[in-house]
């Protein structure tokens, strides 16, 4: 199996050295990620400026790396198209921080994820609370392990899987999940003595999730996986539209 790691904390992050661990008993693995931190980027790719791409030391357990100044999208592609290889898989992440409920809208780990199988290859998009969780390598193994045994990965969409809360000590299981509702509601605040100049202040606006969420899961100490369509349509208000 031909593997590439993207990501969107940029190509000297830690996660990416985890999932290379854990995923080198699986096949051949490839790096292709961002140079820098592109964290909210969500699927954007560059457009109307050139991509500054560079051959990068080799994570251990890597046979290959790119640094892409680009988005983490743009890591995706260029990844696909620059080592010429033919991928069975994209592991995007892991992330330095979660990407449940409606983060997954603005995030980059999921958008580089999003890209892989726009090009026709599986995907799966890994978080976790932070990247200094000390069950994070062996349960990222076990994990793993179990989605590409059983080719759950294999699907029309993506996965996109969540560790859980940083206070658990250890996860307490595996369910999977849909998509939950909290969501950061964001302020513009004014800088004191800079005309013109702003910083966002947010808050976590929450629900009372399902047991089924992704939410719930986090905040409950499983490992959520959500399997995730890039299709936007709402069928259900089309079928009625259409009587």
């Amino acid at each position: 199996m031909n593997i590439l790691l993207v990501n969107d904390d940029g190509i000297e992050s830690k996660g990416l050295e985890i999932l290379a661990r854990a995923l080198t008993p699986h096949g051949k693995v490839y790096v292709s990620a961002p140079a820098v931190q592109q964290s909210a980027k969500s699927h954007a790719i560059s457009l109307s400026s050139t991509l500054k791409i560079e051959q990068a030391p080799l994570i251990p357990g890597t046979l290959g790396a790119l640094k892409v100044y680009g988005t983490p999208a743009d890591a995706t592609r260029a990844g696909l198209s620059l080592f010429n290889i033919e991928f069975d898989l994209v592991v995007s992440g892991i992330n330095d921080g979660p990407n449940i409920a409606m983060d997954i809208l603005y995030s980059g780990t999921v958008g580089a994820a999003k890209e892989a199988k726009i090009y026709g290859v599986n995907a799966i998009a890994i978080s976790a609370d932070n990247l200094e969780l000390d069950y994070l390598y062996d349960e990222a193994i076990k994990t793993l392990d179990e989605v590409i045994e059983n080719k759950s990965y294999i699907n029309d969409g993506i996965l996109n899987i969540n560790f859980p809360k940083f206070s658990f000590e250890k996860p307490k299981g595996v369910i999977y999940t849909h998509q939950g509702r909290r969501y950061y509601h964001s302020e513009f605040v004014k800088k004191t003595n800079e005309e013109d100049t702003y910083y966002l202040k947010g808050s976590l606006t929450r629900y009372n999730e399902e047991l089924t969420s992704d939410v719930w899961a986090f905040e409950n100490g499983y490992i959520s996986i959500t399997p995730i369509t890039l299709s936007r349509t709402d069928f259900d208000l089309l079928n009625k539209l259409n009587k």
